[in-house]
C-alpha cells in the first residue's frame, strides 16, 4: 500500500500558535496499576509524554517508548521493578519522536507495532528530529544516542495481542492528530491509551481537519466502552472528555462551512468561531494563549480543507 506523506513544517502554522514545551529533562515516571496486570507511566512534568504497559502470562506489552534514552531507560526500569517477564511488545501511538524515538533501547526481541500510516512516517527520523527539536528547547543533547528503529508489525485498522490471560487490542478508527492515531485499549481495565488525539481541553487536528477530527472521535465512542483516557500530554479523563470533543470539532465544523456560505476570509473566519465558554481558559492562565493559538489552528485547517 502506497501512502501520500507531507512532512510538517513550523512555516505552515499560524503566528499565534505555541510550540510545544516537551523536554524531558528531570521527569520521573510514576507508576499507577489501575487493573491486575495493567499500568500506566505518569510524567512528573505536566505536558511530558505520560505511557504504560501490560504484563500478561506471557510477557508484557509497551506503550509508546517515549523521547530520549533515559526516558526509554526509566521506562524498562518501571517494568522490572514489576516483572521480570519478556518485553514481546511496543506499540507506537504516532509516528512523533516523543513517542517513537525511544524504541532503539528496547531489546532486539521486543516486536514493535505501528499502525501503516505511522510506520510511512517513521522513516523520516532526521526530518522528525528537526521538527521536534524546539520543543526541547532546541538542545539537541536530548537525543544523544538515539536512532531510527521501525516496526516489526504493521497493521490497518484493528490488531488484538494475547499476552496469555490478558487481552490488548490496537485500533485505528481514523485520523485525527496524525494520520495513523492507534488507541490501545485494554478490554478488562475498560481503559484506552490515546496519545495525542486526546490533549489539552479541546483537541489538536494537527495533521487533519475539524470535520475529520469529530467523524473519528464519532466512531470511538461508537465501538469502545471506555471508563479511563490515558493521554500522552495531559492528565487523566473519562469517557467525558471525548463528549468535549466531538461538541467542540462539531462547532467548529459549523462555524467554518457557515463563514464559507457566507463568502468569509479565512481572517475574517478566525474572528467570527470565537471559542465557546466552556473551552475558554482564563486570561492569567498560563495555557490561555497556547488555547487560542490551538483552536486558530484548527480553523485554518478546516477552513483550507473545506474550501479546497
Amino acid at each position: 500500500m502506497t501512502t501520500e506523506v507531507k512532512l510538517l513544517d513550523w512555516a505552515d502554522f499560524p503566528d499565534s500558535f505555541v510550540k510545544w514545551k516537551i523536554n524531558p529533562l528531570g521527569a520521573q515516571l510514576e507508576t499507577k496499576e489501575i487493573s491486575p496486570g495493567v499500568y500506566i507511566l505518569l510524567s512528573s512534568i505536566t505536558g511530558v509524554n505520560n505511557t504504560g504497559f501490560v504484563v500478561g502470562e506471557n510477557g508484557v506489552l509497551v506503550i509508546d517508548a517515549h523521547f530520549t534514552l533515559p526516558m526509554a531507560g526509566q521506562i524498562l526500569e518501571r517494568i522490572r521493578e514489576v516483572t521480570d517477564k519478556p518485553i514481546l511488545y511496543l506499540v507506537n501511538l504516532n509516528y512523533h519522536g516523543d513517542h517513537t524515538f525511544g524504541n532503539c533501547a528496547f531489546p532486539d526481541e521486543t516486536r514493535i507495532i505501528q499502525q501503516h500510516q505511522t510506520a510511512a512516517r517513521t522513516v523520516y527520523f532526521e526530518e522528525e528530529m528537526a521538527f521536534m527539536l524546539p520543543c526541547v528547547g532546541n538542545d539537541k543533547t536530548n537525543f544523544e544516542g538515539v536512532t531510527y528503529r521501525g516496526p516489526d508489525i504493521v497493521f490497518g485498522d484493528y490488531l488484538m495481542i494475547d499476552l496469555g490471560d490478558r487481552v490488548v487490542e490496537c485500533h485505528y478508527f481514523g485520523p485525527a492528530n496524525t494520520p495513523g492515531d492507534t488507541i490501545v485499549y485494554v478490554p478488562e481495565a475498560k481503559a484506552a491509551w490515546m496519545g495525542n488525539l486526546t490533549g489539552g481541553n479541546f483537541g489538536l487536528a494537527l495533521e487533519t481537519d475539524a470535520q475529520v477530527f469529530r467523524d473519528t472521535v464519532t466512531k470511538i465512542i461508537e465501538h469502545l466502552d471506555i471508563d479511563l483516557i490515558v493521554s500522552a500530554h495531559r492528565s487523566l479523563a473519562g469517557p467525558e472528555l471525548l463528549d468535549a470533543y466531538l461538541e467542540y470539532f462539531s462547532d467548529v465544523t459549523d462555524g467554518v462551512q457557515r463563514a464559507l456560505v457566507a463568502g468569509r476570509s479565512l481572517e475574517q473566519t478566525l474572528d467570527q468561531v470565537t471559542l465557546s465558554k466552556q473551552f475558554t481558559l482564563p486570561p492569567d492562565d498560563p495555557l490561555a494563549v497556547p488555547n487560542i493559538g490551538r483552536h486558530h489552528y484548527n480553523i485554518q485547517r478546516t477552513y483550507r480543507a473545506l474550501s479546497s
